[in-house]
């Protein structure tokens, strides 16, 4: 059975992709990206070029080898529609959306179309007025650091402890043009000096009972926080380690909630 390699391309790195898959038919997706479709010999053969060229920090995927599993492969890959007019999507699939937000996590967490991120993705579109300091604890592929700012934001900080996580996220930086303003680094919450507009987290709720105190400490006047990642049955003792903070009502989606909140000044 024959495999399909299906990758994505800009400018500056279409002739590189071509120095390992050959030649390809380019279809123009959006500004400065290209997708082309490569047929190889075996689905094995997909995978090791497919592991080659992400070694090389270009996206690709292996195609749906035959009719039965395009479907599946098909609803995997389609944009995650976010706000009145954004949608976030791998670097190979189409989207018509005003604002495009491209995101490959290679190993980190966070396409975008999981409950939990698309909560805050949710928050961030509707919130952000344009300006604001953003910082993204827990940040894995980089999608919400990358969307604030792609909604207005000024400027952000996405921490992680996963290195390889943080990589993909500088990447997905680059992808969206936006590696000016935005900045990943695996410093630890407790040694983040400055505070921020924006301060979200979508992570474990265990985690984020944890990191309470320095996640508030970090919340600059009138800023406010959004904490997802948390299960219907955590609310309650999530919002007991804030006792600082005034939440709203809490946002649903699917089996997943988020809490969104300001400092309590009274």
């Amino acid at each position: 059975m024959t495999g399909q390699i299906v990758v994505a391309a800009d400018s500056a790195t279409l002739l590189n992709i071509e120095r390992i898959l050959g030649s390809g038919t380019w279809t123009f997706l959006r500004s400065d990206r290209w997708v082309a479709n490569y047929q190889v010999e075996s689905e094995e053969a997909a995978r090791r070029l497919v592991a080659e060229l992400r070694d090389n920090q270009h996206s690709a995927v292996a195609g749906p080898p035959d009719s039965d599993r395009a479907v599946a492969w098909n609803n995997w890959n389609c944009p995650t529609p976010v706000g009145r007019n954004a949608e976030v999507c791998f670097p190979w699939v189409p989207s018509n959306a005003e604002i495009v937000i491209e995101i490959d996590p290679g190993v980190g967490f966070g396409v975008g179309d999981h409950p939990s991120t698309r909560l805050l993705l949710e928050e961030l579109a509707l919130r952000i007025k344009g300006g604001e300091s953003v910082l993204d604890v827990g940040c894995g592929s980089g999608v919400l650091a990358v969307a604030s700012i792609r909604f207005g934001a000024g400027n952000a900080l996405g921490i992680d402890v996963n290195q390889a996580g943080l990589l993909a996220a500088e990447w997905n930086a680059h992808r969206n043009r936006v590696a000016d303003k935005v900045q990943f680094s695996s410093i630890l919450l407790k040694d983040v000096k400055d505070k921020y507009d924006v301060v979200v987290a979508n992570i474990h709720d265990e985690i984020l009972r944890r990191l309470a105190g320095d996640l508030v400490t970090h919340i600059a006047p009138d800023g406010w926080l959004g904490l997802s990642g948390v299960s219907p049955g955590q609310v309650s003792r999530l919002r007991s380690a804030f006792p600082n903070i005034e939440f709203e009502d809490v946002k649903e989606m699917q089996e997943w909630n988020a809490l969104i909140g300001r400092v309590n000044i009274e």
